[in-house]
């Protein structure tokens, strides 16, 4: 797949995921209701639990009597109940708006009449919005590129990258070519290092940017509570917490790209890159669905896992691209195919691993967040995630090709079993490497969309 055409896919995922609110709310009494006096307290029953610090309400009586209190009882999180003050016959109106503690802004507005018909009055206008529009989407995926991607490009380039140019790649029993390999990729590889510096520069910049749009974002969607966003929302404290981590990361990547021109950097230096985004997957899976489900330190967990492999898989690949493939271009034969060939055998190891522990964590998690079979394409959530669920398994047997044709093809050559097809290997790797980037992009922003989606529990 060419990068336009992921592009393309993409950008249909942000558009389908804009502006999607919480969810029709549930109000009693109704809207439209004629009610006896005195008036009933209206109760707003949300798709998820929300943060009381923030909710807010506004009451309109028919004389001009005002209330803003509002109860959201531990026994029902998801519900507000709003007390409404005695104002005579006629139209009260009431209106709400406020996050959920998973990060999503909600607002709705109801009126009912007390006694009698009364002619319709204007409706209450909330001060905020049900839901962030489209550039909450681009925040979240923004954030999420960062934060995985500088940890698995930090983490891959240690263990694939720093690993095989330890070992001297692969070779014949009796073969001298391990100090020959190291020398040979010492000698090229200042030019990819410096591209793979460059590319995690872009997605620290993207993790920051991403955060730059996501809090304002937010707080217009919550009518402008800035302060108590940040000082009193579960939302909040995570977008801090990621501040600090990317500023982390920073600090880590000047120190560390000091005189780093070696494929196998040290393991303290990488390490250090890395961590900022370690942790920063375990900060977004602490603000995100897992906190709306009933086993919600079971999901948390599963998420923090999850988000792990993506980045060893995902990250993995942006570095193949960036710095393995074009070290190993670089390389004279046969230097190049023994390099390449533990290159691949030490990555393919790994994805192997990663995508086990994303299919068992994706299947629980759906399992967890869907309330039945038919919810995969009679709601939004499902139709996304069937969408993504189908990109991945594209990415799926890209991969199963590279590692039951391309990997023993490279291997075999290195060893001397066979004397040709290296480089016809090495150039179909590269190509599958680009495809399942670009379909690892459009995975990516499908995950950013499913997180501004309330899942149909």
């Amino acid at each position: 797949m060419r990068w336009g055409s992921a592009l393309l896919v993409l950008l249909a995922f942000l558009s389908l995921g804009a502006g999607h609110a919480l969810g029709a709310a549930i109000v009693s009494p109704p809207a439209g209701a004629v009610v006896a006096t005195p008036p009933p307290p209206v109760r707003v029953v949300l798709d998820a639990p929300v943060e009381r610090a923030l909710v807010r309400v506004r009451v309109a009586g028919p004389r001009g009597a005002s209330s803003t209190q509002v109860i959201t009882g531990p026994d029902a999180p998801q519900s507000l109940v709003v007390p409404v003050r005695e104002d005579g016959t006629g139209t009260y109106r009431v209106a709400w708006w406020g996050i959920t503690i998973d990060g999503h802004p909600f607002a709705g507005s109801t009126s009912f009449v007390v006694d009698r018909p009364q002619p319709a009055a204007a409706a209450l206008a909330p001060d905020g919005r049900d839901g962030a529009g489209p550039l909450s989407v681009i925040a979240r995926f923004l954030v999420l590129v960062g934060v995985l991607g500088t940890a698995g490009m930090a983490l891959t380039r240690e263990w694939v990258m720093g690993g095989a140019w330890r070992s001297g790649g692969i070779a014949p029993p009796g073969d001298d070519a391990p100090d020959r390999v190291r020398t040979a990729a010492g000698r090229v590889a200042a030019g990819p290092v410096r591209v793979w510096w460059a590319v995690w520069w872009g997605l620290v910049s993207a993790w920051a940017l991403g955060l730059a749009i996501a809090l304002p974002v937010q707080a217009v969607a919550l009518g402008g509570q800035w302060a108590d966003l940040l000082a009193r929302a579960r939302w909040g404290n995570t977008w801090i917490v990621l501040v600090v981590l990317m500023a982390l990361a920073a600090v880590a990547g000047v120190v560390a790209r000091r005189g780093d021109g070696v494929p196998g950097a040290s393991r303290p230096r990488m390490y250090a890159v890395a961590l900022p985004g370690v942790v920063g997957a375990v900060a977004l899976a602490g603000s995100g669905h897992a906190l709306s489900n009933a086993d919600r330190a079971v999901s948390m967990l599963t998420d923090v896992v999850h988000g792990w492999a993506t980045a060893a898989w995902l990250g993995g690949l942006v570095m193949l691209l960036v710095l393995a493939l074009p070290l190993v271009r670089a390389m004279p034969d046969p230097d190049r195919v023994r390099f390449g060939a533990a290159v691949i055998v030490r990555f393919s190891s790994l994805a192997v691993v990663a995508v086990v522990v994303l299919v068992v964590t994706g299947v629980y998690r759906a399992l967890a967040e869907l309330p039945s079979l038919s919810a995969l394409w009679s709601t939004d959530y499902g139709i996304v995630l069937l969408a993504k669920i189908a990109i991945f398994g594209v990415m799926l047997v890209v991969a199963a090709g590279n590692r039951l044709v391309l990997h023993p093809r490279l291997e075999r050559a290195a060893l001397g079993i066979v004397a040709t097809g290296a480089t016809d290997g090495l150039t179909a790797l590269r190509a599958s490497v680009r495809a399942e980037v670009a379909l690892g992009a459009v995975v990516m922003a499908a995950v950013a969309v499913l997180a501004g989606i309330v899942p149909p529990t």
